[in-house]
């Protein structure tokens, strides 16, 4: 994996992953705040910024190469992958398709729920893509070779 494509890796993830958190606001004031006034829990608000510091710490030491930003991503990834996998399969034994989102008549849901298996999908991609390339992922930067005199 070349740098560029290193670069391009390390912000497709920072999109796909910013762009799932992002959602998480409007969907939370249109289905509870805005119809019933409820506040968030602060169990739902830690562990969502709990799962948030775990993935900016991840991008973070695989943008240094660190071992550790490389397995803190892995596990982040594979932890998304089962929570998304879980829920569609849970939707699918419960007689609803796996594109439900394109069944709803409401637009900030169907974009939310969009999202969200976009980023299952996109999750595991990157995982496969961590797995193909853990060595050019953390491995040192070759120095440049010295000019001569």
């Amino acid at each position: 994996m070349s740098q560029r494509q290193r670069t391009r890796f390390l912000r497709l993830m920072l999109a796909v992953v910013g762009a799932n958190y992002l959602a998480q606001i409007p969907y939370y004031l249109h289905l509870y705040y805005f119809p019933h006034g409820a506040l968030p829990s602060a169990r739902g608000v830690a562990l969502l910024g709990f799962t948030l510091i775990w993935f900016v710490a991840g991008v973070v030491g695989l943008a240094l190469r660190r071992a550790a930003g490389y397995w803190l991503l892995g596990a982040y990834f594979v932890t998304v992958v089962i929570f998304y996998l879980h829920g569609l399969i849970n939707q699918v034994t419960h007689g609803y398709p796996p594109t439900l989102f394109l069944h709803l008549n409401d637009p900030i849901l169907t974009a939310v729920f969009a999202i969200g298996d976009l980023n299952l999908l996109l999750c595991a991609v990157f995982v496969v893509i961590l797995a193909r390339y853990r060595r050019d992922l953390i491995a040192p930067v070759p120095a440049a070779p010295l000019a001569s005199a």
